[in-house]
């Protein structure tokens, strides 16, 4: 336990909520929202993110490149 807490709000992007996260080595982090709780998110939270929008962008890349419709 740490005894100075690390927090974000919900407006926090999530490569600076993964740089705060690797900056401090912690793992999850308290979401508050007008100073109370309002969830937590997690490492695993945040990469699943970052790679469900790499996934999109790379499947609109396909679809530009090879020139379907959909």
């Amino acid at each position: 336990m740490t005894t100075s807490l690390v927090t974000i709000t919900p407006e926090t992007t999530v490569l600076d909520a993964m740089e705060l996260m690797t900056r401090h080595h912690i793992r999850h982090l308290p979401v508050l929202k007008e100073g109370k709780l309002d969830g937590l998110v997690s490492m695993g939270d945040l990469v699943s993110e970052v790679i469900s929008g790499q996934a999109f962008t790379i499947d609109q890349l396909h679809t530009y490149i090879s020139g379907a419709q959909r």
